[in-house]
């Protein structure tokens, strides 16, 4: 699948062309050591919210091979959204016309494509039905988020077990520990792209020739400055789904 936060900025183009380009040497073994942080951090923080276990829901609900999709869905989402929230910390710092410096030092890159494990997943649809969209986002209003995260509209295949997981989610997040763990996340976030070995740097006079004009460039910072905010939330949700359905084990592709 393809993160919708990703998929959003394809509306533009040549910058999602230019900033991709930017971005891939960058995926390294420090890339994956920056996620691989805000993934524990995370972990951390979730123990100090309401506890949350949905395994006997899910043994006595859904058959076999939907909770064993569940489940895998759940794990990947626990491992791609770290990454897709530093991918987006430096496209927004990119749309501002700022540069990421680069540590200068050469790395061997991370290990990429498609883990095995995840072949069947496919469940972030570009398209949902109406009434899905709806519960989708009326779900998300009542858990005072911005827009509907990744972990959650995963959640559309099993809408029986939305409305389990939903009365649950809501109450850790009116807690302590997941504001601050927000704010700690925000922080490594942006520290992440310090971490990062090559320099980030747009060609503005291109992009401006290829019909970029400063209202779209300012809109598009504005855009990626609130999914960078965001994302936060979706990792931690992702992390207290785990956590919920029984911490299942699994590689961490990264």
């Amino acid at each position: 699948w393809v993160d919708p936060g990703i998929r959003s900025v394809t509306a533009h183009p040549d910058f999602f062309a230019a900033a991709w380009s930017a971005t891939r040497p960058n995926v390294t073994r420090s890339f994956a050591a920056a996620a691989e942080r805000l993934r524990r951090l995370a972990e951390e923080a979730v123990p100090r919210m309401p506890s949350i276990d949905h395994v006997a829901w899910l043994e006595s609900r859904l058959p076999p091979v939907d909770r064993d999709r569940l489940m895998r869905m759940v794990h990947a989402l626990r491992t791609a959204t770290p990454k897709v929230l530093i991918v987006i910390q430096g496209w927004a710092v990119l749309a501002r016309r700022r540069r990421i410096p680069g540590t200068g030092r050469e790395e061997a890159p991370a290990r990429r494509g498609i883990p095995n494990w995840q072949d069947t997943l496919g469940f972030l649809q570009l398209v949902l039905p109406p009434e899905t969209e709806s519960s989708l986002e009326d779900a998300a209003a009542r858990l005072s988020l911005s827009s509907v995260p990744s972990s959650l509209r995963a959640l559309a295949a099993w809408p029986s077990y939305l409305e389990q997981a939903e009365p649950d989610v809501h109450r850790a997040i009116r807690t302590r520990a997941w504001r601050d763990a927000v704010g700690a996340l925000r922080r490594a976030a942006v520290d992440s792209l310090g971490w990062l070995p090559h320099l980030m740097e747009l060609q503005w006079d291109v992009l401006a020739r290829r019909g970029l004009t400063e209202g779209r460039r300012e809109a598009l910072a504005d855009h990626l400055t609130s999914l960078a905010a965001a994302m936060p939330a979706d990792i931690l949700l992702a992390h207290l789904l785990w956590r919920a359905v029984g911490s299942p084990d699994g590689p961490v592709e990264s």
